[in-house]
C-alpha cells in the first residue's frame, strides 16, 4: 500500500477511534448526570465514528465495488448530516431560549428528511442516467455543504447565547470553523481550485478534520466540568440560603431571624425595635377544608402582603407553621405602633381569594420591644412568643409582652397537664338538669351539663375550667368526650325504658366543622341512639360568626335529625334576618332576663318581646334560670313553652335524673 495511502486510511482510523472515545466519555457522563443533551452528543460522535468507519470501507475496501456499494454510500450521507444534525439539536437543549426558533419540529422529522436526502443524493444519478454529470455534486458536495451550513447554525447559535465560561466559546468556534472547512473544501473542488483526489489536499483536509474533532471533544469536556463546578456552586448557594430561609416562603427561618436581629441590636443604627409575633387563627381548619396546597398559598401570599406593606418590616420571617415574626424598626411612639399592629391584621384580614372562593383570616398578635423588654434577640423572640400565646389563649387582637406573663404560662401548662389527663382518665362526669314543658306539664328533655370530678380539688363547676379549655385549645377535645358520653347515657336509659332527649351544649371552634357531622354520625350508629333524641345548644355568637355557614350546618345537622337550638338568646348580636333563615327548633332566654322579671317591668317586658319574637319566627322558646313560682306563673301567663332551672330541679347526676324521671307526674 502506498504511503499516502496508508497515511489517509490512518487518519480516518485515528478520525474514527477518536470519535468512539469521546462517545465513550460522554456516555460516562450521561449515567453521572442524565441529561438528554448528553445523549444527543454521545449520538452525534457515535454518527462521525461511523460516517469515518463506512468511508473507508467505500473507498478502501473491495466492499466498494461490491453490492454493498450503495447501502455505504447512503450510510456515508446518512451519517454525516445526523453527526451535523445532533450537534445543532444538543446545543438546543443547552440554549433552549435560543435554538427553539432553529429547530421547532420534532427530531424524528428532520431524520426522515435526512434519509430522504441521503437515498436521493445516492439514487438518482442511477436512476436517471442525464443526471450522471451531476454525480460528484449529489455524491459528495451536497452532502459537506448541508453538513457545513448545519455545523455553522449550531457554532454561531452557541455564540449568540452569549454563555459564559471557555468551554462553549471554544465549542462554538470550533463548529464555525468546522462549517467552514466543509464549505471551504466544497467550494475549492466545484472551482476546480484543488482536486479531492490530490492526495495531500486530502492529507491537509482530514488533519484539519482530526485537529477540529480533537478540539471539539476538548472542548465539550471543559464545558462539563465548568456545568459540573456551576452547578456545584449553585447548589451551595441553594444550601446557604435554605440555611436561612424558609423553603415555602422566602422568608426567614427562626434560626436567620435571630441572627440578623442579634446584628440589628448590636449595630448603632437602630436603638428602638419591635418583634412582632403573629399567628393565623384556626388555619388548621383551613387546611382542612381547602387543602393543603391551597394552604401553603395563603401562607406565599401572607409573606408577600409583608413585603410589600407600607409598614416596611426591616426583618420577615415564618418561625412555624402558621406563625410569623415582623422586625419593626421606625415605630417611635405607642399612637404610631398601634397603627402599625391594626395594619398588619387588616392585611391578614384582607380576603384571600383561592380557587375554591375567597377564605377570611384573623390574627393573634404577641410583640416585645427592645431594649424595655429584652436586650438579645433569643429573649426578646421568646417574650414576644409569650404575649403571642397570651393573645391567642385571651382572644385578644394583640399583647405585649408584660413581666409576670410567664407564670401564668406556668399556670395554664399546669392546667392542661391536669385537663389532659383527666380526659385521659375519664374524670370529667355529666350531670341533666330536667326541661319542662309548660303546655303538658311534662318532662320534655334534660340539658347535659359537665362537672370536674377533680382527684385533689374536688367537683369543679365548668366555670372553674371551661374557660381554661378555651384557652389551651380543648375545648373541641373535651366536647368528643362530652358528646360520646351523653350518646352512651341515651343509649342506657332507653335500655332502662326512659326515652327522652338530651340537649348538649357545643363549643363554639368545634360547631360548623365538617367533622363534627361524621361524628355525630359515627356516635349515632355506634350506640344506636336515634338522632332525634340529641339536640345540640350553640350560643347566640357563636351561631351568627358565619350567618351563611352556620345556616347551612344547621339545615344538615336537621336533614340528619339532630336538633340544634340558641342557647343563651339575648346576650348577643341576632338579627330578625338571621333567626328567620336559621333551621333552629328553640331559643333559649338567659338566665339573665328571667332573674328579676317579676320584679323589673323592662325585663319582663324583654323577655315577653322574646316569646312573642320567636312565637312570630315559629320558633318554640324555653326560659332558663326559673327559680321561683313567680317567675314560673309569669312566664306560663306570656305563653313560654318550657322552662328549666332550679325551681323545677338542680342539675343532677344520673342514677338521681333517672329517679326524677320516673317520679315526675305523667
Amino acid at each position: 500500500m502506498p504511503a499516502d495511502l496508508f497515511a489517509r486510511n490512518a487518519l480516518y482510523v485515528t478520525q474514527t477511534g477518536l470519535a468512539l472515545l469521546m462517545a465513550f466519555l460522554l456516555w460516562y457522563y450521561l449515567r453521572v448526570y442524565r441529561q438528554t443533551y448528553l445523549k444527543v452528543w454521545l449520538l452525534a460522535f457515535l454518527a462521525f465514528a461511523v460516517y469515518q468507519l463506512t468511508i473507508l470501507l467505500l473507498y478502501a475496501t473491495d466492499a466498494g465495488q461490491s453490492w454493498a456499494n450503495l447501502p455505504l454510500a447512503v450510510i456515508v450521507h446518512f451519517t454525516c448530516y445526523s453527526f451535523a444534525l445532533l450537534i445543532l439539536m444538543g446545543n438546543r437543549l443547552q440554549f433552549p431560549h435560543i435554538a427553539s426558533q432553529t429547530l421547532s419540529w420534532p427530531a424524528s422529522r428532520y431524520f426522515v428528511i435526512v434519509l430522504i436526502l441521503s437515498c436521493t443524493g445516492v439514487l438518482l444519478p442511477l436512476v436517471s442516467p442525464a443526471l450522471l454529470a451531476w454525480q460528484s455534486l449529489l455524491e459528495t458536495h451536497i452532502r459537506l455543504i448541508l453538513a457545513g451550513v448545519l455545523l455553522l447554525m449550531a457554532g454561531t447559535g452557541l455564540w449568540q447565547s452569549n454563555s459564559k465560561g471557555l468551554g462553549p466559546k471554544l465549542a462554538s468556534v470550533v463548529l464555525i470553523f468546522w462549517g467552514i472547512l466543509y464549505l471551504g473544501n466544497t467550494l475549492s473542488a466545484m472551482l476546480q481550485l484543488s482536486s479531492m483526489a490530490n492526495y495531500n489536499h486530502m492529507f491537509l483536509y482530514k488533519s484539519i478534520e482530526l485537529a477540529l474533532l480533537v478540539t471539539l471533544g476538548f472542548s465539550l469536556v471543559i464545558w462539563l466540568q465548568e456545568n459540573e463546578r456551576s452547578t456545584n456552586l449553585k447548589l451551595t448557594e441553594k444550601t446557604r440560603y435554605l440555611d436561612q430561609h424558609d423553603q415555602l416562603t422566602g422568608a426567614l427561618n427562626r434560626d436567620a431571624l435571630l441572627v440578623k436581629l442579634d446584628q440589628l441590636i448590636a449595630s448603632a443604627v437602630v436603638n428602638n425595635l419591635h418583634l412582632v409575633m403573629l399567628g393565623l387563627d384556626k388555619f388548621k381548619n383551613v387546611n382542612e377544608s381547602v387543602g393543603l396546597k391551597q394552604g401553603d398559598r395563603i401562607l406565599r401570599e401572607v409573606i408577600r402582603r409583608f413585603e410589600q406593606s407600607i409598614v416596611k418590616p426591616v426583618l420577615i420571617a415564618r418561625t412555624g407553621g402558621d406563625i410569623f415574626a415582623l422586625v419593626l424598626a421606625d415605630v417611635v411612639n405607642d399612637k404610631q405602633l398601634q397603627y402599625s399592629l391594626q395594619h398588619v391584621q387588616q392585611l391578614i384580614e384582607k380576603p384571600f381569594l383561592l380557587d375554591s372562593g375567597p377564605v377570611k383570616l384573623t390574627t393573634s398578635i404577641g410583640l416585645s420591644h427592645y431594649p424595655v423588654h429584652a436586650q438579645s434577640a433569643e429573649q426578646l423572640l421568646q417574650q414576644a412568643n409569650i404575649a403571642f400565646h397570651q393573645a391567642k389563649r385571651l382572644q385578644a387582637s394583640w399583647l405585649s409582652y408584660q413581666t409576670g406573663m410567664e407564670e401564668e404560662t406556668a399556670r395554664l401548662l399546669a392546667w392542661e397537664s391536669e385537663l389532659l389527663q383527666a380526659i385521659s382518665e375519664n374524670q370529667f362526669v355529666l350531670y341533666y338538669q330536667p326541661q319542662l314543658s309548660l303546655r303538658s306539664n311534662q318532662l320534655e328533655g334534660f340539658e347535659v351539663l359537665v362537672r370536674w370530678q377533680h382527684p385533689q380539688r374536688g367537683l369543679l363547676m365548668p366555670g372553674e375550667f371551661l374557660p381554661l379549655c378555651e384557652q389551651l385549645g380543648l375545648s373541641q377535645v373535651l366536647d368528643l368526650v362530652i358528646l360520646r358520653s351523653a350518646i352512651a347515657s341515651i343509649q342506657r336509659w332507653q335500655q332502662r325504658g326512659v326515652h327522652i332527649p338530651l340537649a348538649i351544649n357545643m363549643s363554639p371552634v368545634h360547631f360548623e366543622q365538617e367533622g363534627l357531622k361524621q361524628e355525630l354520625k359515627g356516635l349515632l350508629q355506634q350506640y344506636a341512639v336515634s338522632p332525634e333524641m340529641v339536640e345540640l345548644e350553640v350560643t347566640e355568637n357563636t351561631a351568627m360568626q358565619d350567618m351563611e355557614k352556620g345556616s347551612n350546618f344547621a339545615l344538615e345537622l336537621q336533614q340528619m335529625g339532630i336538633k340544634v337550638s340558641i342557647d343563651d338568646f339575648g346576650t348577643g348580636y341576632s338579627s330578625l334576618a338571621y333567626l328567620r333563615k336559621m333551621p333552629i327548633e328553640k331559643i333559649k332566654i338567659d338566665r339573665s332576663f328571667v332573674m328579676d322579671m317579676t320584679s323589673n317591668d323592662s325585663d319582663m317586658m324583654i323577655v315577653k318581646t322574646m316569646i312573642k319574637l320567636a312565637h312570630g319566627l315559629g320558633k318554640r322558646i324555653l326560659a332558663e334560670g326559673v327559680e321561683t313560682v313567680e317567675q314560673l306563673d309569669l312566664l306560663r301567663t306570656l305563653s313560654c313553652d318550657a322552662v328549666q332551672g332550679y325551681y323545677i330541679a338542680k342539675p343532677l347526676p344520673e342514677t338521681e335524673a333517672l329517679a326524677f324521671f320516673k317520679s315526675y307526674p305523667r
